[in-house]
């Protein structure tokens, strides 16, 4: 808001926009969406032209507490636009919460490959299609121009779209000052945008430069120190760093991730990284203690969310505890776990090939790894190269094959290991 504006006592119109931010994971559907790019192509542009001010939470900084300017620009927003896209808690819970105070004016938008709750069946929802790292050019044309005539005519004449007015509609309905919205474009302006945070230490970290990674990652903290995902990307670069050794970085990634209370924890991906973290930590000590707390955070992973990632990684550990176990009992309890979990990994891949939604994936090649991964240790190894040349034809790179040898060479020494084990 220009100063002019906030001296005449007038109130830009403004826009939160309710969304995830950087690159994200939909698990139901095994993709990446990049939801920076729903913001900036079909959302913003939008807006700005239709004369609102328009923003996300990730463009403000909070120093502490975060409840109340959330629930600040939830509730006086004139406009709110939830994208429901990777199905996010956060984004979910506070659309609940704009439409429990806010009559009208509540825009909900989603990806086209997501499948709704049965909750959110009554709510009127426009879908878009995303295609992971962007949206094609037609698509950004075809819904800004309908979110545009959708806005005007929401502006023109605006309609109940919350249940709860529905049924009591003299609540009464709460609006920023001006002076409230030009604080939040001050310092959006001169702090900058946690996204963007985010998105230089992707760059940053995608060409291995870990140390700019950890120093543009510590900035975003600053900006707020609660985000989940800034925690999870700091954690990750920092061990990646091995600075200033390997074990030092392992153990200041595993004590950032302190604060997510991972012991507790249900998030896949904090539980994955710490079982990276452990199994790493393993390597460089050979303490049973670290090994211990991979083959946990693997294997609660795999609990948890039945997902191929930490089923993988969970039995293999499973084969190295086999090979450690001088219990004749105990020894064959791990192996045949190792086995068991493999049997569901494959189980659960097959499925996710099956699935209609199979050519909108876009981790074939890891899917198809797994699988080849699976059936080595399962002793099957003539059925690996079936799924190798499938990764052959979908592969981007070669940074997944290096990966997958690397782990198939470790693997089969343990195999070959407790088969030697069995035979004396």
């Amino acid at each position: 808001m220009n100063n002019e504006a906030l001296k005449q006592g007038t109130v830009e119109k403004t826009c939160f926009v309710i969304i995830g931010f950087g690159k994200k994971m939909d698990h139901a559907n095994g993709r990446e969406i990049d939801l920076d790019k729903t913001y900036k192509y079909i959302i913003e542009p939008v807006f700005k032209k239709l004369g609102f001010f328009c923003f996300r939470a990730c463009d403000i900084a909070h120093s502490g507490v975060i409840d109340q300017p959330m629930y600040d620009n939830i509730l006086k927003a004139d406009f709110v636009v939830a994208d429901l896209t990777t199905f996010n808690p956060n984004v979910l819970y506070e659309l609940g919460v704009r439409h429990a105070v806010r009559k009208h004016t509540t825009i909900v938008i989603s990806d086209d490959k997501n499948v709704l709750p049965f909750d959110l069946s009554h709510v009127n929802i426009d879908k878009y299609q995303h295609m992971g790292n962007g949206i094609d050019h037609g698509e950004v044309t075809r819904f800004c121009d309908y979110l545009e005539e959708k806005v005007r005519q929401l502006m023109a004449a605006p309609a109940v779209d919350s249940p709860l007015y529905a049924l009591y509609p003299s609540l009464q309905v709460p609006v920023f000052t001006p002076k409230e919205v030009n604080e939040i474009k001050e310092n959006i302006k001169e702090i900058g945008s946690l996204s963007d945070y985010i998105t230089m230490a992707e760059d940053f970290k995608r060409s291995k430069d870990y140390t700019a990674a950890i120093k543009v990652l510590r900035q975003a903290k600053k900006l707020n120190q609660d985000n989940v995902l800034v925690t999870q990307r700091l954690a990750l670069c920092t061990y990646k760093s091995e600075l200033p050794d390997a074990k030092q970085a392992l153990e200041d990634a595993a004590k950032i991730l302190e604060e997510l209370h991972p012991d507790t924890s249900t998030d896949l991906e904090t539980l994955g990284l710490c079982g990276a973290i452990n199994k790493r930590l393993y390597a460089v000590t050979g303490e049973m203690e670290y090994l211990n707390k991979a083959a946990w955070f693997y294997d609660k992973g795999f609990y948890i969310g039945s997902d191929y990632y930490n089923g993988i990684n969970a039995a293999y550990i499973f084969n190295v505890l086999a090979n450690l176990e001088q219990d004749f009992y105990e020894s064959n309890a791990h192996f045949g776990n190792a086995r068991k979990i493999r049997k569901r990994v494959i189980e659960i891949c097959k499925g996710l090939m099956a699935d209609e939604k199979w050519e909108g994936r876009e981790d074939k090649e890891w899917v198809y790894l797994t699988m080849a991964e699976a059936y080595v240790g399962l002793d099957e190894p003539g059925v690996e190269e079936e799924w190798l040349e499938k990764v052959r034809k979908v592969a981007n790179g070669e940074f997944s094959m290096q990966s997958y040898l690397e782990q198939r060479a470790k693997l089969q020494k343990e195999l070959d290991q407790f088969k030697n084990k069995i035979i004396l």
